[in-house]
Order: C-alpha cells, then sequence, then structure tokens
C-alpha cells in the first residue's frame, strides 16, 4: 500500500467502523454507476472512505455544464471532452493510489449489467433515469447485492438503501413514470450544495454496507427539500411490499430486456431512433408525453414547437466530429428521432437528459 496508514486515524475512531470496519473498507468492491454530479461525489468519498476497488461506469464525455457540480472534473477534461469515467479515474488515483480502479466507458444495459457488478459487495446509484435505476434494482434483488439509490434535481433529492429483506425500488415506484413527466437536471436545473448533501448521505449507507453494518443502513425513502431547509424518512418502519414485481414476485423484466428502450442507427438520415419499451408494446404502454408541460421545461433549451402531434426542437448541444446542432423530434408515445447523430450512445444520453424517463 503506498503512503500511510495514519490517513485513515479519525475515520477508524468512529465505533462502527474502527479496526475490522477499516479492514472490510480496503478489502471491498464498490460499483458506481453514473459519474455526473452524484456519481463523482460518491466516487471520492467511496475512495476517502478506503474502498479497496471501485468499478465506474459512464458512458458519457465531460462538458462544461459539469464543472458547477461534479467535483472530480476540471477545466482541462471539459476541453478535451474526456470520458467521464477515465477522468474520474485519473484523479481519483492522485487522491489514493493505492485504490484499484476500473473505468467502464460503456452504456449499461440488460447485456453487460451482471459482468460490470461482477464480485461487487454494493451498487451505487449515480445515474440520471429511472430504465437505469430499475436495471440495477433488477440485478441487485435478483443477486443479493445491496443498492444504494440516489437522485437529485434542483434543490431536491432522495435516497433507499435496498438490502436484503428490505424494501426494494419498485416496492416504492412500482411503475416507471410516463416519458416527460419528471423534471431533469437539464430541465429545471440541480444545485451542487443539494447534490453534495445527497452524495454524502447516500455514501454513507454504501460505507455502512461495505464495512459490514449494513444494519445500521438508513431504513425507508429518504428525501431532501433543502429550499425548505427540511429532510424526512418516509416509511422506515415499511416491509417489502407483497405486490411487489420485483422482490415478491421475482419478475426482472428490466434486466431481462422486457422494458429498456431500443436505439436504432437510421440508414441514410444520420439520426438515431429512441424506442422506450412503452411504444413497442412492454407493460408501460398508453402512458402518454405532456408535450404541454414538458414544452415549458424545455424553454431554456432553444425554441420547441408541437407540430403535427410531434414535439419538435434544437438541443443545446453539438456533435464533436460536425460541430452540428442536435434535432430532437417526440413522439406522443414516448420514441423519439434524435438528429445530427449515427452515435446511439450520445442519443440515448441526449434522450435521457431531455425527456428524463
Amino acid at each position: 500500500m503506498n503512503g500511510s496508514e495514519s490517513r485513515f486515524d479519525r475515520q477508524r475512531l468512529l465505533p462502527w467502523i474502527g479496526e475490522q470496519g477499516q479492514r472490510r473498507l480496503r478489502e471491498s468492491h464498490a460499483l458506481v454507476v453514473g459519474c455526473g454530479a452524484l456519481g463523482s461525489a460518491q466516487a471520492e468519498l467511496l475512495v476517502r472512505a478506503g474502498v479497496g476497488t471501485l468499478t465506474i461506469v459512464d458512458r458519457d464525455l465531460v462538458e462544461w455544464s459539469n464543472l458547477q457540480r461534479q467535483s472530480l472534473f476540471d477545466e482541462r477534461d471539459a476541453r478535451a471532452g474526456a470520458p467521464k469515467a477515465e477522468a474520474a479515474k485519473r484523479r481519483l488515483r492522485e487522491i489514493d493510489s493505492s485504490v484499484r480502479i476500473h473505468a467502464c466507458v460503456e452504456h449499461l444495459g440488460p447485456e453487460n449489467a451482471a459482468e460490470l457488478a461482477r464480485g461487487a459487495g454494493v451498487i451505487v446509484d449515480g445515474l440520471d433515469n429511472m430504465p437505469s435505476r430499475y436495471l440495477l434494482n433488477d440485478l441487485a434483488v435478483r443477486d443479493g447485492v445491496p443498492f444504494v439509490h440516489a437522485a437529485v434535481v434542483a434543490m431536491e433529492g432522495r435516497s433507499l438503501a435496498v438490502l436484503p429483506g428490505r424494501p426494494c425500488l419498485r416496492c416504492v415506484h412500482p411503475e416507471a413514470p410516463a416519458p416527460g413527466a419528471l423534471p431533469t437536471c437539464d430541465t429545471v436545473g440541480v444545485f451542487g450544495g443539494a447534490v453534495a448533501i445527497v452524495a454524502g448521505f447516500a455514501a454513507t449507507q454504501a460505507i455502512r454496507v461495505l464495512a459490514g453494518r449494513g444494519d445500521l443502513a438508513s431504513r425507508g425513502l429518504w428525501s431532501l427539500d433543502l429550499d425548505a431547509a427540511r429532510a424526512i424518512t418516509i416509511g422506515a418502519d415499511a416491509a417489502p411490499s407483497p405486490e411487489c414485481v420485483c422482490c415478491a414476485k421475482r419478475r426482472f423484466e428490466w434486466l431481462d430486456g422486457d422494458q429498456m428502450e431500443q436505439a436504432t442507427v437510421l440508414c441514410g438520415r444520420r439520426a438515431v431512433q429512441i424506442v422506450p419499451r412503452s411504444a413497442a408494446g412492454g407493460s408501460r404502454r398508453g402512458a402518454a408525453v405532456d408535450f404541454a408541460a414538458l414544452r415549458s421545461r424545455l424553454a431554456s433549451h432553444g425554441r420547441f414547437e408541437e407540430r403535427d402531434g410531434i414535439l419538435r426542437g434544437e438541443v443545446d448541444m453539438a456533435v464533436a466530429d460536425t460541430g452540428a446542432a442536435l434535432e430532437l423530434a417526440l413522439f406522443p408515445d414516448g420514441r423519439a428521432i434524435v438528429s445530427g447523430t449515427v452515435d446511439a450512445a450520445l442519443a440515448r444520453s441526449v434522450y435521457d437528459r431531455i425527456v428524463g424517463l
């Protein structure tokens, strides 16, 4: 090990950590999926706490707009458009060079989720969309791996520790919301202070699990409203729902790929079509996009208008190889066409950020 173990002296004084807990942390492996605001803050806290192995999964590149709240990145990363996972790895190695860090620059999907989580003692949510969260929840419940869910937008946030025998994410949110129903950081903004608080709370639950004190992990859905200076816990004494599709009925629809969106490059059009499962005959058929609400939230991103039953507009970002603006056409069933790119991963990212399904 490089450096002195004295770096953890103050942490060892905590009764629930001590020598044994610190040793367990050094021997542990955490998977952080998503390395944006929440993911990067949680990854840093895990490394500074002494976690021995960290796997970071993120498909996106660092942008200038990330620097306001994504603590592991700097202007050099934004200027280079560096992959977030790789940039985070470089910075985290500077914090503790003894930590084994695996950077995976790829899209999380049913086909690779289990492999990415192999050997992990906890799965940490740094994501920005509900389908991928449901996918991780399926994986965690199926394989009995603790999963710490976290989310933040504007001045609000939440966290839920999903452990064996406790309610899972689908006990709390049984079905995914309709496309465009939830606000996103790109439509209503996000405050860095809210990110820091939620990340600190969620990372604490992950560290408790890895230190062998999962019994101390917070029960129920922890909810933050920073505008009101209030944090509450909902359902602290709740049991898993006997009607839960995931943990009670053991149906892993997202992990099996039944619910995940499909991305197809449209031949000859320099465009990618994103088809959520609801538009492809899945169980969520009938959940329509609220164009009026979505158009209002998108006002700061350009001019979006509804024509012929389709919401259309330009997205405030550019394709790296051409500099051309991306155009989004959103259909009532949640299907979208992202024009100006043939990069399916970029199109998925735009869809997640703008539509917020």
